[in-house]
């Protein structure tokens, strides 16, 4: 299985680091190849601008969305992963989106509605919170996530399974319930990928 991870957070020495190593070390196992999108090393252009909208249209697109979107289409899985600041993922990632799954690429417009491009696919959205389970409930976080990412980007573009899964209370946490979120994800790639 080819799988993409596009990830989305400055501190290389993050949890969220933790998270991508995770999963870049179960693709492996599982004998799989990974590309992973280390968005703020790349320094990834998070901004959809005028030359980006001519290039959908003309079919010359720039040279950094040309290779993201081969990338996207290279993969069966594509992971996005990051944390949630704000009730949502981090604006790089969102710029991410809005630039790589545009339409003619992720989906187009038919007579009778949208229709995805990116049929057979599954994706997965992984992020980490600092608040607990209870206040994110009450909050509608994981709804919002849902409404926003979760079905906005797979379902309407044509994913065929996909999930989301936040880690709960990340900072608050002891060690010890970090290692064992290490451990939930992992089992989480094992049983997906």
């Amino acid at each position: 299985m080819n799988t993409l991870l596009v990830y989305a957070h400055p501190n290389l020495l993050s949890f969220n680091a933790a998270l991508a190593q995770a999963i870049q070390e179960e693709i492996e196992k599982k004998g799989g190849s990974i590309k992973v999108k280390d968005l703020y090393a790349m320094n990834f252009n998070p901004v959809l601008g005028e030359q980006d909208f001519q290039g959908y249209q003309t079919g010359q697109l720039p040279a950094d969305i040309k290779q993201e979107q081969a990338d996207v289409s290279w993969a069966d899985l594509i992971i996005l992963q990051g944390p949630v600041w704000w009730q949502s993922i981090p604006a790089i990632l969102k710029g991410y989106i809005d630039r790589v799954f545009s339409t003619g690429f992720a989906y187009r417009y038919t007579p009778q509605g949208p229709e995805g491009l990116l049929k057979g696919k599954k994706g997965l959205l992984i992020t980490t919170s600092g608040s607990d389970q209870k206040t994110a409930e009450t909050t509608g976080l994981l709804t919002t996530l849902n409404n926003t990412v979760t079905e906005a980007v797979f379902e309407f573009t044509g994913f065929k399974e996909f999930k989301q899964h936040n880690f709960f209370a990340v900072p608050t946490v002891s060690d010890e319930a970090r290692k064992q979120m290490l451990t939930e994800m992992r089992k989480l790639i094992q049983d997906f990928a």
